[in-house]
């Protein structure tokens, strides 16, 4: 058994059973992987996400616009070191906004929750006062996810507000975040060496 951020345990096939996720902090060289889970997001997805249609150019600017050094973006990848979820998170005096997308088919895992939690943990960190989020009010995921966090939402006809009070950083909790984010990080190299190894593994037959 090898645990590397995640526990894997062989069988017959030599594939493993994933039993823990992760995610990461992500930088300007992780553009490319942004850019490809957002492109894969249903049409109806994006519209969730974004508040509105968004085409491909309009997706390929939002990306490239992502101002690293003033928001925080977290990731989880897949074994194939493509993104199932991300959050983007932006500060603005106390409060934090923040924005989540999951693909299709890494739904109902827990990555949404998780990256509440690492949003959550990341507010904390900096001091903020509240998490904010804003979206359509049909986005049934998003807001079942807040009202699981104890958010105050507010709604309208077609949009929704959503409020999470953020409790005053301990020591303890910014150990816990500090190594939530080492976790990821692991995470993410073992990962990279998998592919790595499996590439070679193929490039020899």
């Amino acid at each position: 058994m090898l645990h590397c951020g995640i526990i894997m345990q062989y069988i017959d096939n030599y594939e493993y059973i994933k039993l823990q996720l992760n995610a990461r902090h992500l930088a300007p060289e992780h553009r490319a992987a942004l850019l490809q889970h957002f492109l894969a997001l249903s049409p109806r997805d994006a519209y969730l996400r974004f508040g509105g249609y968004m085409g491909r150019a309009s997706i390929e600017a939002y990306v490239r616009g992502i101002d690293f050094a003033r928001s925080t973006i977290l990731g989880v990848f897949d074994d194939e070191l493509r993104l199932q979820g991300v959050l983007h998170l932006c500060p603005s005096g106390g409060i934090v906004e923040l924005g989540i997308s999951v693909r299709a088919d890494a739904r109902r895992r827990g990555i949404g929750t998780l990256l509440l939690r690492r949003a959550l943990g990341h507010a904390r960190l900096i001091g903020a006062e509240r998490l904010f989020m804003h979206c359509l009010a049909e986005n049934d995921d998003l807001m079942r996810l807040a009202r699981a966090a104890g958010a105050q939402i507010s709604s309208s006809h077609e949009e929704a507000d959503g409020f999470i009070e953020v409790p005053q950083a301990t020591a303890f909790s910014a150990a816990v975040e500090i190594v939530a984010e080492q976790l990821g990080v692991n995470d993410y190299v073992c990962k990279t060496q998998r592919a790595a190894w499996l590439q070679a593994l193929m490039s020899k037959d």
